[in-house]
């Protein structure tokens, strides 16, 4: 049976919106850089320190989780979890200094940043491998749903009162979506059957084993090569290429984020059908055109930024879809919800660190981005990185 069942379609449904809404925390702060640099941050580089805060803090919680991430019902970890996220939500919402904003986004990612690893264990429990990566396509479309509704509302909220309101809309959705959490999710405990392979080490068990070792790798390049560029584009075709915010660069996520929705399904389907990485290498090669006209953007053409922009989204969005499903799968049930914490932790170091980076290289003068160039071809190197660590990456169950 290759479809999807009514009951999994549920499921997925739910975890995309809590998807959705841990993307939009952890994206809300990008597009509103502009804004924020005019009251809250002085300059990019104590801006790539408030979004780094966020990555650094899910990387110590996703640690913690491999200690007891597979002891516990995963529903009952959900809860959890998600009550904490908007609680931190809310105290970034409340900010009025820096270093409040600062802890607030640190609290928040303590308990958002794990919840992602979560919701990937859950798939991999509950879906099937054969249409896994299918089931994979839905989640990921929370991704694009927060270009298309959050992000661009995050952009108009903020212009027009201020960014604190972009975090109290992220409380309002969430209430509604954490009681779907609770009356629509099952008690998940599959992985709790085998007590002999629950005693194993899950460090031991991970890194004396080469496939899992390589998804690790594989997964932090896939991110990177992601994530590399992502924090500075909305500042960078504000301030250098004078887009407007309100109306062109909202737009730019409106359409992507649009034609990713569709894609997503789509990249699951073809995933699922003609294997992981071979659909994977082609959007990846794909993906180093866009990742290079964008951060060599020169051009004033609204409809060549718009074109751009929906090629990153499409190509580059779209190796979430087999990349995660390679990932879940490439480790059993018992240590999936420790592994997925150790992945998380991973990819969030990495998205941290490059963050950090990349505001140390980028330069401001007069709010003139320079160097943006360099990150680029950063990003585009570990593209390349992508390629060979997913070759060879086997799925267990």
């Amino acid at each position: 049976m290759n479809k999807l069942t009514r009951k999994e379609i549920s499921l997925l449904l739910t975890l995309a919106l809590v998807q959705f809404t841990h993307i939009l925390d952890a994206m809300i702060l990008m597009p509103l850089a502009p804004n924020l640099k005019k009251t809250i941050c002085s300059d990019s580089r104590h801006f790539g320190f408030l979004v780094a805060s966020y990555g650094f803090s899910a990387f110590v919680s996703a640690i913690c989780s491999t200690f007891w991430a597979d002891k516990f019902d995963r529903k009952k970890v959900m809860v959890f979890l998600y009550t904490g996220f908007l609680i931190g939500t809310g105290a970034c919402a409340c900010a009025q200094t820096y270093s409040f904003f600062i802890g607030a986004r640190i609290f928040t990612g303590f308990f958002g940043g794990v919840a992602g690893a979560i919701i990937l264990s859950i798939v991999g429990d509950v879906i099937p491998l054969e249409r896994r990566a299918r089931g994979m396509g839905i989640l990921m479309a929370g991704f694009s749903l927060a270009s298309i509704v959050g992000v661009p509302m995050g952009i108009v909220l903020a212009e027009n009162f201020n960014w604190h309101v972009a975090f109290y809309m992220i409380c309002g959705i969430g209430v509604p979506v954490y009681l779907m959490i609770i009356f629509t999710i099952p008690s998940i405990t599959i992985h709790l059957q085998n007590k002999n392979e629950q005693k194993k080490n899950l460090y031991r068990v991970v890194f004396s084993n080469r496939n899992q070792v390589r998804a690790l790798l594989f997964s932090l390049s896939v991110v990177i090569a992601h994530f590399g560029i992502i924090p500075y584009i909305s500042d960078y075709l504000v301030n250098n290429m004078k887009f407007d915010l309100k109306t062109q660069v909202v737009f730019m996520y409106v359409i992507g984020g649009m034609l990713t929705v569709v894609a997503a399904p789509l990249i699951g389907k073809l995933a699922d059908r003609h294997g992981r990485y071979k659909v994977l290498i082609v959007l990846n090669a794909f993906a180093i055109i866009p990742i290079f006209l964008i951060s060599h953007f020169n051009s004033h053409s609204f409809w060549a930024m718009i074109g751009t922009a929906s090629m990153f989204f499409i190509f580059s969005g779209g190796r979430m879809v087999p990349s995660s499903t390679m990932v879940t799968s490439a480790i059993e049930p018992e240590h999936r919800g420790g592994f997925m914490g150790l992945n998380s932790a991973v990819q969030q170091l990495g998205v941290a660190s490059t963050t950090i980076i990349g505001g140390l290289i980028i330069k401001n003068d007069h709010g003139i981005l320079y160097n943006y160039g360099t990150v680029g071809w950063i990003t585009i190197g570990f593209t390349f990185l992508v390629f060979l660590t997913g070759y060879g990456l086997k799925a267990v169950k």
